[in-house]
């Protein structure tokens, strides 16, 4: 049994067993809120082994199902515990538009706090449904299948230092995913190390950058296990898996997330161009081409927008920056500030009627990194619009967060997103 009682513990993780399942590619998945059902198929194609399984099946009863499949895997050795507690390096390298990134973090185990400013941050609100989904899934397998992604501020020369040095070791693990991203994990297993990192991020503020979610699962979690255990000590349940990234980390990039709207109002549609005039600057812009470009060029205070049955889109500007203030006093200057912000309350609420808990209920708005998929979707007639942004800067989210605020749900798209598959978490010790 580990002795739990600091912020940043190692894990004796679950490891898949490369004899036993064959290419670890194989068998990871991206994280399940961004899995289509196509996706869903391909993954249950590429392996029988694949984390799909457990993280989202497609049983009847898919929270049992993953119980039964993650004990049948761990019987027959599929998945194997670490043979040591370890802490991670994770190091993701990918390309952006013709440039080459890595990013790395470390994989641990994070003392579950509740939300304080200068501890643990969101930034970004949270879908009630998607919540009640991970609570059942975690109280059916007591393991973390996934991992949170979390972001560290500050300096800390120390823990640069042996991230350069475990670098240099070969990777523990190395998987392709299916876009061609490279994720290798390291394991930091010397107890010297695994203390270097823990004193490195025992204090400081981390923001949680993708897992809001399961975040707030393993709190209500915890809450759960400790009413009906009563224990005295740290257990596995006061800790969730999280993967630290430092705030200037050079490969952390933030994409933007376009909405798709399937259903729009249509006496709305027909008066959104001159009714947007009203509040903001609009240009007409005849095609795709000339929107995108346009839409970059803006930079930040710039929407884009097309509508089934338009022959032309509509670049937005403000005309007067005090907008969003008169329209949300009670928000902080840091929220109101974001495209996201306009977007929401400037475009959606006051000229298509399309309110916050409508959105919040989930099924109208699809979310996507992919301007043309946003694009394609309205002009084949399969959604009423596509609001397209560019995305906020990692100075936003920490000036959100700050300010104790959160943005809209969606907000950000961290890229790439953390595998999931590599090492799996048993709250159980």
């Amino acid at each position: 049994m580990i002795e739990l009682k600091a912020r940043v513990e190692p894990l004796q993780g679950l490891l898949y067993d490369p004899q036993a399942v064959g290419d670890i590619s194989k068998v990871v998945a991206p994280p399940y809120d961004i899995i289509s059902e196509a996706q869903q198929r391909g993954l249950y194609e590429s392996s029988f082994f694949n984390i799909v399984r457990l993280e989202l099946g497609r049983d009847d009863d898919r929270y049992a199902a993953a119980k039964a499949t993650l004990d049948q895997w761990t019987e027959a050795g599929v998945l194997r515990r670490a043979p040591r507690p370890a802490i991670y390096l994770y190091t993701q390298r990918f390309g952006v538009e013709g440039k080459n990134f890595a990013r790395t973090g470390f994989v641990v185990r994070f003392r579950l706090e509740e939300f304080a400013p200068g501890r643990i941050l969101p930034h970004e609100k949270t879908f009630p449904a998607a919540k009640e989904d991970r609570l059942k899934l975690l109280t059916a397998t007591r393991t973390n299948i996934s991992s949170i992604f979390g972001l560290y501020s500050g300096e800390h020369q120390e823990l640069e230092a042996l991230r350069r040095q475990v670098l240099s070791r070969p990777a523990t693990i190395e998987a392709n995913d299916a876009t061609g991203i490279i994720n290798e994990l390291r394991a930091i297993e010397a107890p010297a190390e695994i203390a270097t990192v823990q004193r490195a991020l025992e204090s400081g503020r981390v923001l949680i950058a993708d897992g809001h979610h399961r975040y707030e699962t393993a709190l209500n979690y915890r809450k759960q296990r400790r009413a009906a255990e009563n224990p005295t000590a740290l257990q596995g349940f006061d800790y969730t898996m999280m993967t630290l990234v430092a705030c200037d980390d050079p490969g952390l990039v933030i994409l933007p997330t376009h909405r798709i709207v399937h259903r729009l109002r249509p006496q709305a549609m027909e008066s959104f161009g001159w009714q947007a005039r009203e509040t903001f600057e609009v240009c007409d812009v005849a095609d795709r081409d000339g929107l995108c470009k346009a839409l970059t060029q803006g930079g930040r205070g710039t929407l884009a927008i097309a509508l089934r049955g338009s022959r032309k889109f509509f670049l937005l500007r403000l005309k007067n920056e005090d907008a969003a203030a008169l329209a949300l006093p009670d928000v902080p200057a840091e929220v109101r500030g974001l495209d996201v912000t306009a977007l929401h309350t400037l475009v959606f609420d006051q000229l298509f009627s399309l309110k916050a808990a409508e959105i919040r209920k989930g099924g109208n708005i699809e979310y996507t990194t992919d301007m043309d998929a946003a694009l394609d979707a309205v002009g084949e007639g399969r959604s009423d619009g596509a609001f397209l942004m560019n995305p906020p800067s990692i100075i936003d989210v920490e000036r959100v967060s700050d300010a104790g605020a959160t943005m809209p749900e969606k907000s950000t798209y961290f890229f790439p997103k953390l595998l999931t598959g590599l090492v799996l978490n048993p709250l159980d010790d």
